[in-house]
């Protein structure tokens, strides 16, 4: 019988499939040896047997030590032990500021970092000649074979085709970056919107126990939202800031604007200003000085006045994102990210309070809430590394 193309494909799919159940098994430590590995699996021994031969031959499974020997007193098994050191991985945050880089093993350990400052205005050639620096200036660190390039990017990406379809302060339009990089490294390179791989990074290696849907607001210049749904990324997420607030915090008018004009930083600082000069006596920074959403949590922590008035309207707005995430989607888990995280615990805890003001209290009771004070650009990074596992290896 000849085979067709097809069935070729179809084996050959079959094949890797089960070798991503070996592999995520032993990694996750729900199998250590071929016959736990075979029950758990349903293959056929022999099967297991062969897979698990190319993967110690890729280097990424090794044998090590004797388990316990069966009731019946047979052989004791060989025991079999991941190495996250077998490959690296580069993950790639692009932000209007920076590009960052992080070299990662497979566990997801960041073993070098590197980045390069954009200007005020950049151009589509200084981003990329900036991402290309980054990216020579990791793998000059490599002590492994290089599996894949992960790379989260603003503005609207097709994460299939790894195109950025748009992103305006660049003048970006149908860019397909992915090939760009492939051709210059030749490695597989995955691209995605940074909040889809800012969730990604906070499922997989973020501090988040049972949760099988989560989502993650990114919160700084601009506003997204990345999710994870049924323990997959979900891809059409991203950019919210576009859409339109159907009141402001701080009058009792109804006017509706765009999402960012409320919580991206450039407008926060401008309130934080006006809310200054309010308040006479606030501790707040001047408009000439430094200025963090580290000053706000260390001055609504002792009681100034404009600090807590805007930690008020700002978890007003956070709560109808929140509600929204909430009455569409049910996800078990949602985590603030971004440097608004810095403006710390109190302002996340009065926002799920007003979340309960526009949507059933019940539903939000269900959710566990999270802040994520790691660098926007180090979760993007990391999450770009778990989309590499993912897509690469299956293992997560």
């Amino acid at each position: 019988m000849v085979r067709s193309r097809d069935d070729k494909a179809t084996h050959g799919q079959l094949r890797r499939h089960n070798r991503e159940l070996m592999l995520r098994a032993v990694y996750n430590g729900v199998a250590d040896n071929r016959a736990a590995l075979a029950q758990e699996t349903g293959l056929a021994k022999p099967t297991v047997s062969e897979l698990i031969g190319e993967l110690i031959d890729d280097g990424l499974l090794v044998e090590e030590g004797h388990g316990p020997s069966t009731e019946g007193g047979g052989k004791r098994p060989r025991l079999l032990k991941f190495v996250p050191t077998a490959r690296h991985i580069i993950g790639i945050s692009l932000s209007e500021e920076r590009v960052f880089g992080a070299l990662s093993v497979l566990d997801g350990r960041i073993v070098a970092q590197h980045y390069v400052d954009l200007s005020e205005a950049p151009d589509d050639t200084i981003v990329v000649n900036a991402l290309l620096d980054v990216i020579n200036g990791l793998m000059a660190q490599l002590d492994a074979p290089l599996l894949c390039i992960g790379i989260g990017t603003p503005g609207i990406v097709d994460s299939r085709t790894g195109i950025v379809s748009y992103i305006a302060d660049w003048g970006w339009r149908d860019v397909p970056l992915a090939q760009l990089i492939r051709v210059n490294f030749n490695v597989p390179v995955y691209v995605a919107s940074r909040t889809e791989l800012a969730a990604m990074g906070q499922y997989v290696f973020g501090a988040v126990n049972g949760a099988d849907s989560l989502a993650t607001v990114l919160v700084g210049r601009g506003v997204g939202v990345g999710l994870v749904i049924n323990s997959a990324p979900y891809h059409g997420g991203g950019d919210i800031g576009h859409l339109r607030m159907a009141a402001r915090a701080d009058t009792n008018t109804v006017e509706e604007d765009r999402l960012e004009i409320f919580l991206g930083w450039q407008v926060v600082k401008q309130r934080i200003y006006a809310l200054r000069r309010a308040y006479p006596g606030s501790i707040l920074p001047g408009e000439n000085d430094p200025l963090s959403y580290l000053h706000l949590r260390y001055a609504a922590a002792n009681g100034d006045r404009a600090a807590l008035a805007l930690q008020d309207e700002l978890s007003r707005y956070l709560a109808q994102v929140f509600a929204w995430i909430i009455g569409l989607l049910r996800p078990d888990h949602i985590s603030l990210a971004g440097p608004i995280a810095n403006f710390g615990q109190p302002l996340l805890d009065q926002a799920v309070q007003y979340t309960q003001h526009f949507v059933l209290p019940d539903l939000v009771q269900r959710v566990t809430f999270s802040l994520t004070e790691a660098e926007s650009s180090l979760l993007v990074a990391v999450g770009a590394v778990a989309q590499g596992l993912r897509r690469e290896l299956g293992m997560v």
